[in-house]
């Protein structure tokens, strides 16, 4: 105990010295409402001071007979807790291998040392990882970026795939244990961030992918109404045909049967699940998917699907169905694209790269792009997928020349026509503002560099580097800086850029049905209209939205 204390105060003594020179780690307590937390103090790369507490629990290890359960209140305890490193990540594939441990839910809170004084209570950005709903974890986020802005930073985990998406068709197992970790850790901030100086009146909650699909999840689910007060989709909503199942509990029961499950009830089935081992429940998981559904370009077995009506429910409709009737959580709301998320599907060693692959997308076109179309039918999606042919291709055959249409209608099937579905429905019912943005800036740090355009998690790529993997004078440097501070003015005002700058040298209009204004985010920021058009006018005629 004397050694600690002498260490604490050598920290102190150096505090005034860079992070190089300081002979020990200085630490920080704080109490929230389950007991007291100790931290520690680090730097952001310009030097800021910042605080980090890491791998808080905010729930009980949904372990045992709480496998497959709504999340439990993490428990009060007694002394101080150290929050000094992250948590595990929750059961995933990693390089193919079974990573991660059931005891998973935690989340980390990072914020400037000025915070801590409460003289004024900063805003607070959530960040949801994204992952296809089955991988990724929290402190993927780069929090000196944000902390540098001036606003507190929490990155949570949460349960994935079937642990955390599991549907009994019942009240067994409703589903979306995943996205009831995430109200659950909005709760926690709602209750807790004051002790870091966080506002909880002035939390943004952001993610991009998975991530992204979950913020308009808690935009349209009640469950997380008053949590939050703006939201940020990047590259996902709940419209994605990847991001929402109809089928959720036919797939439970396939995947369990091919484990060797035989029973015929939703207890048989949950009983049995609960006795195999995590690393076999992350695995062979495509076995799960039905003959029709298997044909799909690109899926997320396990996610998000409606549930019975009950006490708890995250969602109890489809999606869509709320969305076109305005009854959702009407908030502050950004979200856009990446310009072409799907390039890499066409270029070498991707799904639709070669003559074979591609004549079998010509020849099957019907059911391998029906099954990912929101129409109630077989035959009605067989013929939307036909109407989307004909629309694209012009009614000619699919070859290689026409990778680049490829790439795009797959681009707008999987992602943009969700994001703009949910844009316009927004506008339509919210007197909030609303901002949309297209990411088609292509670097060396792109998927593709030198390719047609800016893939699935290009943005992040840029977002989220170090100073040393990006020159800050460089266009990616210039615009890593640019989405940060735009992101974080949006967290402060409701406005990206409430003002132009050296830097912000767009202002960033509102996205209205009359004009459409969009960002495209490249070098240099463009402030456009109309995104995609023709395109979207033919993808809202035939989808429901």
């Amino acid at each position: 105990m004397q050694l600690i204390t002498v260490l604490e105060l050598t920290g102190l003594l150096h505090l005034s010295l860079s992070l190089g020179y300081l002979l020990a780690q200085e630490y920080v307590t704080v109490e929230i409402q389950e007991g007291t937390l100790r931290g520690q103090m680090s730097k952001t790369w310009t030097d800021i001071p910042m605080f980090m507490f890491q791998g808080i629990p905010y729930a009980e290890p949904p372990v045992g007979d709480l496998r497959f359960q709504p999340p439990v209140s993490k428990a009060a305890w007694s002394g101080v807790r150290d929050a000094l490193a992250v948590g595990s990540m929750c059961p995933q594939l990693d390089n193919n291998e079974a990573s991660g441990d059931e005891d998973c839910l935690y989340l980390n809170v990072f914020g400037p040392e000025t915070a801590l004084q409460k003289e004024e209570l900063k805003p607070v950005m959530v960040w949801i990882h994204g992952g296809c709903f089955t991988s990724g974890y929290g402190q993927g986020a780069t929090p000196n970026y944000y902390v540098d802005q001036d606003v507190i930073l929490v990155s949570i985990n949460y349960r994935l795939g079937l642990l955390g998406f599991l549907s009994t068709g019942d009240e067994v197992v409703p589903g979306n244990m995943g996205l009831k970790d995430q109200t659950e850790a909005l709760r926690w901030v709602q209750r807790n961030i004051a002790a870091f100086g966080g506002d909880p009146q002035k939390v943004t909650i952001f993610g991009q992918s998975a991530g992204g699909a979950s913020i308009h999840y808690h935009v349209v689910s009640p469950l997380s109404t008053g949590l939050f007060k703006n939201a940020i989709s990047m590259s996902g909503s709940s419209l994605n045909p990847w991001a929402f199942s109809r089928n959720a509990t036919d797939r439970a029961i396939r995947f369990a049967q091919y484990l060797g499950y035989t029973g015929k009830t939703s207890s048989d089935l949950v009983n049995f699940l609960k006795n195999v081992d995590p690393s076999t429940l992350i695995m062979d998981q495509k076995v799960a998917l039905s003959e029709e559904d298997s044909k799909t370009l690109f899926t997320c077995v396990w996610v998000p699907s409606a549930e019975p009506v009950h006490d708890g429910a995250f969602l109890t409709e489809e999606p869509w169905t709320a969305l076109s009737e305005g009854r959702y959580n009407l908030v502050p709301f950004m979200a856009g694209n990446t310009d072409l998320e799907r390039v890499g599907h066409t270029q070498p060693g991707g799904s639709l790269s070669t003559e074979a692959k591609i004549e079998n997308l010509n020849e099957n076109f019907g059911e391998i792009v029906g099954c990912d179309l929101r129409l109630p039918t077989k035959e009605e999606r067989v013929e939307g997928a036909e109407s989307v042919k004909k629309f694209y291709y012009n009614g000619s055959d699919i070859t290689l020349k026409d990778n680049y249409t490829t790439a795009l209608f797959d681009s707008h099937l999987f992602f943009v026509e969700g994001v703009d579905a949910a844009i316009r429905s927004m506008t339509r019912f919210s007197s909030q503002p609303v901002y949309y943005y297209q990411f088609s800036f292509v670097g060396p740090l792109s998927a593709y560099p030198g390719g047609p355009g800016a893939a699935h998690a290009d943005d992040m790529r840029y977002m989220y580097t170090t100073p040393t993997d990006l020159d800050p004078e460089s266009d990616g440097g210039i615009i890593r800086a640019q989405m940060i501070e735009m992101w974080a003015n949006f967290a402060k005002y409701d406005n990206p850029t409430p003002e132009q700058t050296s830097l912000l040298t767009e202002a960033w209009k509102e996205y209205n049905e009359s004009s459409q204004h969009y960002l495209e985010i490249t070098r240099p920021l463009r402030l456009k209209t109309k995104l995609f058009e023709p395109y979207m006018i033919f993808w809202h005629n035939l989808l429901p939205s």
